[in-house]
């Protein structure tokens, strides 16, 4: 097994070097990293950007006061369970704290999944279309080809750099990984993959790729996809420094966001790459 994850990892470094290698060869000649797609200017402006922003905290903090009521804390513990732009203080009680952080991840991908769910029929009212909210792809295979190869091409150097940060700079922390780390049954790995690989890339990437972006796109042109990352990795400040190598996961996300016109592509990047992560917390858990 480890021979055969040795393996793997190294077909997987060497096709990310030949991709890097291959893209920095169309940038010197001058073409595209990718061929862009018309574009689908947003509708929306500054003001509902930030009602969409505060929207998403009022449906994270809804969903905490559920899980709160029906898990009452007495004699308990302060734990703190952080998702993107929100950091909420959780108190678990005894030895339920496992299954109060269970419910307060699924409570969790509630709230994402039901914010992205009302501010798209929000700007749809106010007059977006399906596709210019990104919800659109005229080529869903070439799309998903692209999620794969951009995966492909930035696992290996976000991993290394996460590893080095890891290793020398800040041990990396996450209310997840904890949770995953004290509960590895199969409800819990489900919660896990429920929040990290469905509800987060659906959420994080509507608003970051589509909400804000698309908005600053109108302004800013192709300097959006990096305010938009560092955004992205600013609102992972909470996860010790996490957030240096999620800055590059949002710079490859938005741009490819920005090219294809649609944030589809994103959200399966966004998957794949949560997705890994939790494989190889798991695989480290095994070992």
């Amino acid at each position: 097994m480890t021979d055969l994850i040795g393996f793997l990892a190294t077909m997987l470094c060497l096709t990310s070097m030949f991709c890097i290698v291959k893209l920095i060869v169309r940038y010197r000649s001058g073409e595209p990293l990718l061929t862009p797609l018309p574009e689908n200017p947003a509708s929306w402006d500054g003001f509902d950007v930030a009602s969409l922003f505060v929207l998403f905290i009022v449906c994270q903090g809804l969903c905490v006061a559920v899980v709160q009521l029906y898990f009452p804390a007495a004699n308990s513990d302060t734990q703190v369970f952080s998702n993107t732009s929100t950091e909420i203080v959780v108190t678990v009680a005894g030895s339920k704290g496992s299954d109060v952080l269970g419910y307060q991840l699924l409570a969790n991908a509630i709230a994402m999944l039901v914010f992205t769910c009302v501010a798209a029929l929000i700007l749809r009212v106010r007059g977006a279309s399906w596709k210019s909210l990104g919800f659109q792809d005229e080529a869903p295979l070439t799309g998903l080809w692209l999620a794969g190869l951009t995966w492909v091409t930035i696992v290996p150097p976000l991993l290394a750099i996460s590893a080095f940060l890891d290793r020398f700079v800040k041990p990396y922390s996450h209310p997840v990984v904890d949770f995953l780390q004290a509960d590895r049954t199969a409800w819990a790995i489900g919660l896990v993959i429920v929040t990290a690989v469905v509800a987060a890339p659906i959420a994080e990437e509507f608003f970051f790729r589509r909400v804000l972006q698309g908005w600053l796109e109108v302004k800013l042109g192709d300097w959006a996809v990096v305010v938009s990352a560092v955004c992205f990795g600013v609102a992972h400040l909470s996860h010790g420094l996490g957030w240096i190598p999620l800055i590059g996961f949002g710079l490859a996300a938005g741009y490819l966001a920005r090219r294809r016109g649609t944030i589809l592509p994103s959200i399966v990047l966004h998957a794949l790459f949560n997705g890994l992560s939790v494989m190889l917390l798991l695989l480290s858990d095994l070992n």
